[in-house]
């Protein structure tokens, strides 16, 4: 077993030299003078005195979060690393006859370290999220061309992708909306410090992008990021820390006037960045997370160029142009956009080797879902986004699939979940007998069964989630009793309470805003409507495009609006920080509840697993019993693609890095297997 380990070490740190000459890889090395033996020695001795204590036992690696069988596997006494590490430097020397420069080494030693030692002293939560997976391993081996063939793909350079997505872009900035379809039409452009790998269905495998490493304080509450050199943006200005640092600090602190849709969060988990240097990026966290790694690698927090961004932070990117929207990313615009198209050219002076596969990209917007799956059928486009939306049928993937057995459909229930939202500041939706009719009124498993937008019925919680409310504890919440007679019997008594106090409603005057934009929200009104006309709500519907939609969902100026809400992570800390907490990112209903309030924070810091859990349930029934923004279910969200399209993954987030494209490749013969 040892031996193995030798050589698959050293093989590992003949690819890393290989990418550090100048390879495949998508963060090479800076040039410089090679070492002598001595100070290759004592950069190797450095590296293992700081990655192990000497003479670790198994006790105390399991106190920092490693088992005893990892640490005893792994050979976590700095005696075995330093043999291990010693071994890979070797065997990269000797292939080297120039010699190994301090950058070769400290990626050698670093690479080596990390594939074969679990982190100490960290607390586990944060190791499980930095260890170098098996995705971030192939990059750091081989570059792209290395993570494509651990997948059974050979990519192909050049051609032209025909995408589309289903929304009219209301603004540039993908920070300050939560439009998806502004994230998936401005992706290309953009870095961040990490991402996830585009094989990963899940989007949970981190791999490095603008950050080429990280690492995390022994109490888990700093994390420094070490950036790639020699990035420049689209206009030739050089990148450094300091576009990072106003970045995330545009987020955590927005100026006046902006709205950042993930200020909450960052709020949460943030105390503070700064940047030391012009390659190294310092976050300071509140608490030790996961979620303080993990939200680096969401294609929502991008880093923005601060010498395009600072004069005018709040409107500097409303209005697209090749002048505003540059970016450090895999593609560049190649015209200014119109309403209805985006036009990306190939970065050719992108920092990562031998990426992006593609030469151009034509993004065209077409907001009817039916001439959308039908530009999929004609190839006009070769799927129906590069994130997956609500936006196609069950019925409309099945003719894509009954078309053509080289269409590819695939589906998952996402992060995105169809939501009614009430505004709270107006009469009679202030009152929480009238929202609570309205939730007795809707059948949502119903919704789902006959709708052709099919979703998973649940909570504010995610439905397949490890914070999912018990069973037994979800139908005893107001609107998702068994008994839909019972309930709509309720919503009279409610009602009937209501006017005795406070007159009789003309539901004329009110109405329900649909999205036209977006299938689901016309199809879920049209069925909602009758649903709550049979308990005396005979409300109006009012279609509209989305943007109004969700502007007045923003201002409060609505009554009742159905729409929906996608959201980057399981944990709840994210999506109630969003939805529920006063003054929210996405607070549509602005209804502000104290009690709701404290127990988030008290969630938020719990250590306790089982009594985080039990704060989140009880938060959860709180939401869903104020009726204030009601959960109609979770989209099931169906996706197309012709089967030439590769490196891509469909995942549950709509904001996953793999709408960037970097990866994407057509399978089109003929196209070459390398660059020209």
């Amino acid at each position: 077993m040892r031996k193995i380990l030798l050589l698959t070490v050293i093989l590992l740190a003949l690819g890393m030299l290989a990418n550090a000459c100048g390879g495949d890889d998508p963060t090479p090395a800076p040039a410089g003078p090679s070492l002598s033996a001595q100070d290759i020695q004592a950069a190797i001795d450095s590296a293992v005195a700081g990655a192990i204590a000497s003479g670790t036992t198994a006790d105390e690696a399991t106190a920092s979060g490693t088992t005893a069988d990892e640490a005893t596997a792994s050979g976590t006494t700095a005696d075995e690393v330093r043999s291990i590490v010693e071994a890979a430097v070797a065997a990269a020397a000797a292939a080297a006859p120039e010699g190994l420069t301090a950058a070769q080494v400290q990626t050698i030693v670093s690479g080596a370290i990390a594939a074969n030692t679990p982190p100490t002293a960290v607390p586990t939560a944060v190791v499980q999220q930095i260890g170098v997976n098996e995705a971030h391993q192939q990059l750091l081996a081989g570059g792209p061309k290395a993570l494509a063939a651990a997948n059974g793909e050979t990519p192909r350079y050049g051609g032209k992708f025909l995408t589309a997505g289903p929304e009219l872009i209301p603004t540039g900035d993908m920070q300050q909306t939560s439009l998806g379809g502004v994230y998936t039409t401005t992706a290309p452009l953009y870095n961040g410090l990490l991402a996830t790998s585009p094989y990963d269905q899940g989007a949970e495998l981190i791999i490095p992008d603008l950050a080429t490493s990280w690492e995390i304080s022994e109490d888990g509450l700093t994390i420094t990021f070490n950036l790639a050199g020699g990035v420049r943006w689209h206009d030739g200005a050089p990148f450094s820390s300091d576009d990072v640092l106003f970045t995330m600090n545009r987020i955590l602190n927005p100026p006046e006037g902006a709205v950042m849709f993930s200020n909450g969060s960052f709020n949460t988990l943030f105390e503070s960045f700064e940047a030391p240097d012009a390659n190294t990026f310092v976050v300071h966290a509140t608490k030790p997370a996961k979620l303080a790694v993990q939200i680096f690698a969401n294609g929502f927090h991008a880093v923005l160029p601060k010498h395009i961004l600072e004069p005018d932070p709040v409107n500097a990117l409303v209005t697209p142009t090749m002048a505003s929207h540059i970016g450090t990313g895999p593609f560049r615009l190649s015209e200014d956009p119109t309403i209805t198209q985006w036009l990306y050219e190939r970065n050719t002076d992108y920092f990562k080797s031998n990426l992006p596969y593609l030469d151009e990209i034509e993004y065209n917007i077409i907001d009817d879902d039916g001439l959308r799956a039908n530009a999929i059928l004609t190839r006009r486009t070769y799927w129906l986004d590069s994130a997956p939306h609500a936006n196609m049928s069950d019925d409309q993937a099945q003719a894509l699939r009954d078309a053509s057995d080289d269409i590819v459909i695939s589906n998952a229930t996402s992060l995105t979940a169809a939501t009614v939202s009430l505004s709270t500041t107006r009469e009679p939706f202030d009152d929480i007998r009238v929202r609570q009719a309205i939730s007795e009124a809707i059948d949502r498993a119903f919704v789902s069964t006959v709708s052709s937008n099919r979703n998973t019925v649940g909570t504010a919680l995610h439905p397949l989630g490890s914070w999912v409310l018990p069973p037994e504890r979800q139908a005893k919440l107001i609107g998702y009793g068994p008994d839909m007679e019972v309930r709509r019997e309720h919503a009279r008594e409610l009602l009937a309470d209501y006017e005795a106090d406070k007159g009789e409603i003309d539901w004329g005057s009110k109405s329900l805003q649909c999205s036209v934009n977006h299938d689901f929200s016309v199809d879920y009104c049209q069925i909602v409507q009758p649903m709550l006309k049979a308990v005396g709500i005979d409300i109006p519907l009012e279609m509209t495009d989305v943007g109004t939609v969700r502007g007045n969902e923003i201002s409060g100026e609505y009554d009742m609006s159905m729409l929906g809400a996608a959201m980057n992570f399981y944990d709840p800390t994210s999506t109630f920080g969003a939805w529920y907490i006063t003054d929210g990112s996405r607070w549509y209903q602005h209804r502000s509840l104290p009690e709701l309030d404290d127990l988030w924070a008290a969630q938020d810091v719990e250590s306790d697993l089982e009594k985080r859990r039990e704060l989140v349930w009880e938060m959860d029934e709180l939401a869903m019993n104020d009726a204030a923004s009601l959960i109609m279910g979770w989209f099931i969200i169906n996706h197309a693609k012709w089967d030439f399209v590769k490196g891509w993954t469909a995942t549950p987030d709509i904001r996953s890095t793999n709408a960037r494209m970097e990866y994407v490749w057509l399978d089109f013969p003929q196209l070459p297997t390398s660059r020209p």
